[in-house]
């Protein structure tokens, strides 16, 4: 019997079908004679009306012709991505919307969505007439935003499983039942030896939902979060971390792009770990976290830092100097991680908005005027030189050669 759902999420899944490269793989499925269905995440994001990120499809046939044939279409490269791995056969077909095509496993489709982990992603679009299979109420469990376990083996199967739970709760409001903290708690001790690189993009896309805390803190009741993190935290310091994001789920931070809401949330969760910049980037380094980001997370825990004992008006110039295109969000931490520095941040953000003075002055030129040599001392003089301009003291080059004759013996 055909899955019941709303007329409007037939037409999204219908809109699923009607995709170009959709359409292109159900016409080379049909001319090769196997059966194709979209699985998974493609399928609950249309049934809930969400953006499509990626699609995924089951193949019962021979996948490797399947891909070889839309290869040769045209429909994108076909890339083997399964061959240092043990199980179905998974090929890329890499175009303008790349789609993952892999073996049915088990032998039956029903048998590949019982592998699955949670109810909402054991789903399948058939590619030839439109049906729906939702052997285990995946449907019923998205209408009350629920995550429920296809089998509670299943996430002890690969322990970061449960960590995805954490995620969905952040990025798609599903709140997992009963049933799955049970089972994510058995798999907890199983994440340690979980790649680090596929925890931290589990992470990642947590951090750069909307609300982050919620699922942080079902974590931390999970006992996921040492592994998350890889940091040794007793439970209730795991509590304390967790409830510590509270602060980067307000309006002003879910109104900010993604990318910046995970950087900011990756730096508060940095300096609640350790305040200390250069062992915030090492721990990062250490997650297999972007060189670049880990890099403007450490500044940012420096620069949120400093933000509370800002005096003056030259301090707060260095301040705005040192944090560059940071500003906005070393301020906009500072007021949430530091106690007492909302003031001095409100303070900063204005001046780092505000067009910043500037004298033109050269390396050459202070070695030139100051008569000194070439080195260190050159690049002290050019930022002091930066400094006074920003702050008003020195307003032109005259002004400028002054300022530094005067700060040389």
């Amino acid at each position: 019997m055909p899955t019941p759902i709303s007329p409007a999420a037939r037409r999204r899944l219908e809109g699923l079908r009607r995709r170009g490269d959709v359409r292109a793989l159900a016409k080379a499925a049909k001319a090769h004679g196997v059966r194709v269905w979209i699985v998974g995440g493609a399928v609950r994001d249309a049934l809930m009306g969400r953006p499509i990120a990626e699609v995924d499809a089951a193949v019962l046939g021979d996948v490797q012709a399947l891909a070889a044939a839309l290869d040769r279409q045209g429909a994108g490269r076909a890339v083997f991505l399964s061959e240092d791995r043990p199980g179905p056969r998974v090929f890329r077909v890499a175009g303008r919307r790349p789609i993952d095509i892999a073996e049915v496993e088990g032998g039956a489709i029903e048998a590949d969505l019982a592998r699955r982990d949670f109810t909402v992603n054991a789903l399948a679009l058939d590619l030839a007439d439109g049906s729906l299979l939702d052997p285990f109420g995946g449907v019923s469990d998205l209408s009350r935003r629920r995550l429920t376990c296809v089998r509670a083996a299943n996430l002890l199967e690969d322990p970061l499983r449960a960590f995805r739970a954490a995620r969905f709760l952040a990025s798609h409001g599903l709140v997992p039942d009963r049933a799955a903290l049970a089972a994510s708690r058995a798999a907890a001790p199983k994440m340690a030896g979980v790649a680090v690189e596929r925890i931290s993009t589990e992470l990642a896309r947590l951090l750069e939902s909307p609300r982050a805390a919620p699922a942080l803190a079902w974590a931390g009741s999970a006992r996921l979060l040492p592994s998350a993190l890889g940091a040794d935290l007793a439970p209730s310091r795991a509590g304390a971390l967790a409830r510590s994001l509270r602060a980067l789920d307000d309006p002003a931070t879910r109104r900010l792009a993604p990318e910046r809401r995970r950087r900011l949330r990756m730096a508060m969760l940095a300096m609640r770990l350790d305040p200390d910049p250069l062992h915030a980037r090492r721990w990062l380094s250490r997650r297999r976290w972007a060189r670049r980001e880990a890099e403007e997370i450490g500044i940012l825990v420096d620069l949120a830092g400093r933000a509370g004992h800002v005096r003056g008006r030259r301090d707060a110039w260095r301040w705005v100097l040192d944090a560059g295109v940071l500003a906005d969000d070393a301020a906009h931490l500072a007021a949430r991680a530091v106690p007492g520095a909302r003031r001095n941040a409100a303070r900063l953000t204005r001046l780092a908005r505000a067009p910043l003075r500037r004298v033109r002055v050269t390396g050459a030129d202070v070695v030139n005027w100051c008569a000194i040599s070439p080195g260190p001392a050159v690049g002290v003089l050019l930022d002091e030189v930066r400094l006074a301009a920003a702050a008003g003291d020195v307003k032109s080059r005259r002004e400028a050669r002054n300022w530094l004759l005067g700060q040389v013996p």
